[in-house]
């Protein structure tokens, strides 16, 4: 049996940043190694060879690929009790996307080939690795509906909502959003180009729904900018 998981102490999370206890596939992570990557931190490159799996426990990273034309498409962000790299660990193929730090990371490490032994040993272990595999195909289901029903616009707004539901701090405005993304971040994201995304942008803020800077976003009315994104 696998011991309950390392707590990691820290007063800047957010309530519900620690992983569940009593998960069998994050007690997996027990013992393992800690890391503690600043913002541009690489976990994992595209393309790489697989030799770790790793269990996000505070923080944010980017998961990414890089079209020929060397543009960026943004696969998603992950935050605490995601983990990185296990399709890698379990079919011994390069990684599929780049995982970059975006907010500093608390996490912990374990081999590729002890996170394969545990699958392999353990069922609850494995049933707890399908449902997360699971809730990532039916977003990846959902992402791609978006883009035959939603505009560019529309898309815009629900990652907005997104992002505000998920990191969302109070300000005198409406509701900060906490994480910083950028606008060819967020282009990369909903799959158009900084151009239209930009002007959705606009036309959101000059609704009043939003208010866009530099690395900034404010929604400011956030059922309204969830009745534009089609929710």
């Amino acid at each position: 049996m696998y011991a309950p998981p390392v707590a990691v102490s820290d007063p800047a999370q957010r309530p519900g940043d620690q992983p569940p206890p009593g998960d069998p596939l994050v007690a997996l992570f027990e013992g393992g190694r800690h890391l503690h990557p600043r913002p541009g931190a690489v976990l994992f490159n595209e393309g790489d060879a697989s030799n770790r799996v790793i269990l996000v426990i505070a923080g944010r990273v980017k998961a990414s690929s890089t079209t020929a034309e060397g543009l960026e498409t943004v696969l998603g962000f992950r935050g605490a009790s995601e983990v990185l790299g296990e399709l890698s660990a379990l079919d011994g193929e390069s990684h599929v996307a780049t995982v970059t730090v975006v907010e500093a990371v608390e996490a912990l490490v374990v081999s590729a080939t002890q996170f394969a032994a545990a699958i392999d040993d353990d069922p609850l272990v494995a049933r707890s690795l399908l449902l997360r595999m699971a809730s990532r195909l039916r977003e990846a289901d959902r992402r791609r509906a978006e883009f035959v029903a939603l505009d560019v616009t529309g898309r815009v707004a629900q990652r907005l909502v997104e992002l505000a539901e998920e990191t969302g701090e109070p300000d005198p405005d409406g509701i900060h959003i906490g994480m910083p993304i950028s606008q060819r971040e967020l282009a990369g994201w909903v799959g158009a180009s900084r151009e239209a995304v930009n002007k959705s942008l606009s036309l959101l803020a000059d609704q009043g729904l939003v208010t866009a800077a530099r690395r900034r976003l404010v929604v400011r009315d956030l059922d309204a900018l969830r009745c534009r994104a089609g929710g």
